[in-house]
């Protein structure tokens, strides 16, 4: 496995997760048999799953295009690992909270207004913070692929709608939809070039 081929598996399951854990999330019924493990499952992908493959995807499209852009390239990573904190967070705040309230179905939690305003506002926050360094991300790697001409351009636009938009999720969470359906078509896109191409033999990503 090359690095091309292991940021081509992160980009893959990056859509995945993407797809899989937000539908799960608005779906989900805890009462139903496998309920609590279809959440966990949730939190397993938009936690770690999506924590690993953004670090991963980051590197593997730095180390391809860094030569022609290694400044942007490395902010690039560094705001990978800050949007991927702040995802994790969003996972780990909700596993913690959801395993409270089972394990102890005598508080009532879910009844109270301060507990649901507290969780509701970090869950916020944290995404915010998430989807803000996410923006970053696909800004920097945008304007990399467009000056160095490794990518194709139309790649390199769905990289700044994207990131343009997700940099003000934190103001209008309605973006969030947005962000996610432009990301799923980044994460095909970008897993099906970097799995052709090998770094060694090809100087471009244009397919």
């Amino acid at each position: 496995m090359t690095i091309n081929k292991w940021g081509g598996l992160a980009s893959f399951l990056l859509t995945v997760s993407f797809i899989v854990a937000p539908f799960i999330y608005l779906t989900g019924n805890l009462r139903e048999p496998i309920g609590i493990f279809t959440y966990d499952l949730a939190d397993f992908l938009y936690g770690p799953v999506i924590s690993v493959c953004l670090i991963t995807m980051t590197y593997a499209l730095r180390e391809h295009i860094g030569k022609s852009a290694f400044r942007r390239m490395d902010l690039a990573l560094l705001a990978s690992v800050l949007s991927a904190v702040g995802m994790a967070a969003v996972a780990f705040f909700r596993a913690s909270n959801r395993h409270y309230h089972i394990l102890h179905p005598d508080l009532n939690l879910e009844n109270s207004t301060t507990v649901l305003i507290i969780w509701t506002t970090l869950v916020a926050g944290a995404s915010a913070i998430g989807f803000h360094f996410l923006g970053w991300l696909y800004v920097l790697i945008g304007s990399a692929g467009w000056t160095s001409g490794l990518f194709p351009r139309l790649l390199t636009i769905f990289y700044f709608l994207a990131g343009v938009s997700a940099l003000f999720v934190y103001l209008f969470p309605e973006l969030e939809g947005f962000v996610l359906l432009i990301s799923m078509i980044i994460g095909v896109w970008q897993g099906i070039l970097l799995w052709k191409h090998d770094m060694g033999a090809s100087p471009s990503l244009h397919g």
